[in-house]
């Protein structure tokens, strides 16, 4: 048995017995599904776009690849760009809220933590096994330690404030 088959069901019913609770639970749901769905569409986005650059430089002998960096950020504007266009075209169909809108924002927000925190763990696991051995000796500000143990905290802190503001309907 695995540790994750251990704490699987129990974030599954931590949510379940947090939206029964809930006055409205709607925002969330509907967060996620935006949230998913404009990550869906943003992937399909890229994989459009770097095809296409790659056809460029394949079939257009003057063409070179050029600044990766710029092209990405070329791309990522674009592809907000498509993503809203197409909020805008569905909202005679559906109603994006305000708090919608800012659970969407969070749900991004706390990917991005949690992706920084998985490519430190990963790219450092050998000391990330040993995270005992340096709260041990006092090395507190390595930098790895300080990405696996205190961002995960940012992102805790955070929910739980998001959820509070749901429930006094701050948000």
């Amino acid at each position: 048995m695995k540790v994750t088959d251990i704490f699987i069901p129990i974030i599954i019913l931590a949510i379940v017995v947090l939206l029964l609770r809930e006055g409205d639970r709607r925002p969330f749901i509907a967060a996620a599904v935006l949230f998913l769905s404009e990550l869906v569409f943003s992937t399909l986005n890229f994989m459009l776009f770097f095809e296409l650059a790659s056809g460029l430089l394949r079939r257009v002998r003057v063409v070179e690849l050029g600044n990766l960096f710029l092209l990405l950020a070329i791309f990522v504007v674009l592809s907000g760009m498509l993503l809203y266009a197409g909020m805008r075209m569905l909202r005679g169909i559906i109603r994006f809220t305000s708090t919608v809108l800012t659970m969407v924002e969070y749900y991004i927000q706390w990917s991005l933590i949690y992706v920084t925190v998985y490519q430190a763990i990963f790219a450092n696991a050998k000391k990330v096994q040993e995270i005992g051995h340096f709260i041990k000796v006092g090395k507190f500000l390595d930098p790895n330690l300080f990405v696996v143990i205190v961002l995960p905290s940012f992102i805790s802190a955070w929910i739980a404030v998001v959820l509070y503001k749901k429930y006094i309907q701050a948000i």
